[in-house]
């Protein structure tokens, strides 16, 4: 929510990806290590452009998820 990600699909794929790598690592459940890993690749395209916040899609998405809480 607080990327402002453009529709449901980034958070339906977010969830999906990081259920994909936990089930690659052969663990039982995701947690927000898989999030973390894979939030970049799925959520970079989605974010609206903003003229004045001169951040990078990267670096804003590392900014979210560093405001999350640790595990």
């Amino acid at each position: 929510m607080k990327l402002g990600t453009d529709g449901l699909r980034g958070e339906l794929t977010l969830l999906r990806a990081s259920r994909a790598l936990a089930a690659l690592k052969k663990e039982d459940s995701t947690n927000t290590k898989h999030l973390r890993a894979v939030a970049g690749l799925v959520l970079r395209h989605r974010l609206r452009r903003d003229p004045l916040d001169e951040a990078t899609g990267d670096v804003r998405i590392e900014r979210a998820l560093a405001s999350m809480p640790a595990e």
